[in-house]
């Protein structure tokens, strides 16, 4: 059972029950300044289209601060801040037939300490969303799995700006696993994200893990996670910012930009790595069960200890933009 601090809050949430079956012609609810705390299960309060919750916090929560169960649109959450959580969001439809797509939504200035599995999951057809200046912090007894920022099934048109995902590390694992834990993630069904000025560290797996396709990254920066960016789908890089992987553990070796799957195609424009003379960590690292095709325009690397490029599968097709010779590059081979 979740315990509310007032009784204003628990009044609010009984009318939000309420409100789920009234038409999109009623006034939109508004939560302002409430708190939600629970026992470490249970839901904070459900979604429904053309909610604003702001100014509010949400502690000891279970899967889902705010958890998305019918399809939804225009949610808005801002200013809020989580604390000793499952999930803060989380998308799973209520009856298994009916999607509970989010759309046309805002998360902003929001910040989640002691995450356990997850900032936010969204999923299904979910489209058309915005979150931005998120921060999510792991805590320190993660689940199997833990990831900052989740993206699953269909969901695509939706933008990360200055958003970032801390210490997302498995625990538990044996030596021989291979160690999950990502910042951020999407998968194959997903398109058209867009990841600007975001930042990923600490995590046992991937900064970002994405699979999906026409995926865009700007100015975002990978920092000592095992691969800092692993990248099975096709997409862009601009300006984006790799500094010293570590692998804290499990099966596989750590890479700067790592590549898997089958239909690997990326351009990377300004490319810039940073590794201490010690780290022996690959930059670009290729475990493709098919041929990548990547483009490098004008990189800017710096590891001294580190390949340049590690064919751990079949050989990629790489294309140096302006040739590799006349780019700032600086490795061990």
């Amino acid at each position: 059972m979740i315990a509310y601090l007032d009784r204003r809050t628990f009044i609010s949430a009984l009318a939000l029950a309420s409100l789920a079956g009234c038409s999109r012609a009623a006034k939109a609810a508004t939560i302002d300044g409430r708190t939600f705390q629970g026992d470490g299960n249970g839901e904070g309060l459900r979604a429904q289209s053309d909610l604003v919750v702001k100014n509010s916090k949400f502690l000891n929560l279970g899967n889902g601060a705010i958890r998305v169960n019918v399809a939804t649109d225009g949610l808005l959450v801002e200013r809020v801040e989580g604390r000793d959580l499952y999930r803060f969001l989380e998308n799973t439809a209520s009856d298994r037939s009916t999607p509970a797509s989010l759309t046309n939504f805002i998360l902003r200035q929001i910040s989640g300490d002691d995450i356990r599995r997850a900032m936010t999951r969204i999923r299904y057809g979910s489209r058309d969303g915005l979150i931005e200046d998120v921060i999510a912090r792991a805590s320190a007894n993660t689940e199997r799995y833990c990831t900052g920022f989740v993206l699953d099934d269909e969901a695509q048109a939706i933008v990360y700006r200055r958003c970032e995902a801390h210490g997302f590390a498995e625990q538990g694992r044996s030596s021989s696993d291979y160690w999950n834990g990502d910042g951020f993630s999407d998968e194959r069904g997903n398109k058209a994200i867009q990841y600007l000025d975001c930042t990923a560290t600490g995590s046992t797996d991937g900064g970002f893990d994405l699979k999906s396709t026409d995926v865009q990254l700007t100015n975002c920066v990978a920092k000592d996670n095992k691969r800092n960016f692993r990248l099975w789908g096709t997409g862009a890089l601009e300006n984006c910012r790799s500094e010293d992987p570590r692998s804290r553990g499990g099966a596989g070796r750590p890479g700067h930009f790592s590549f898997h799957g089958g239909s690997a195609k990326y351009v990377f424009d300004r490319p810039i790595v940073r590794a201490a003379a010690d780290n022996d960590t690959p930059v670009f690292l290729f475990d493709n069960d098919t041929p990548a095709n990547v483009e490098i325009r004008n990189a800017d690397i710096d590891a001294p200890g580190a390949p340049l490029v590690l064919v751990e599968n079949s050989e990629p097709n790489i294309t140096w933009v302006p040739p590799r010779e006349e780019q700032n590059i600086r490795t061990a081979e």
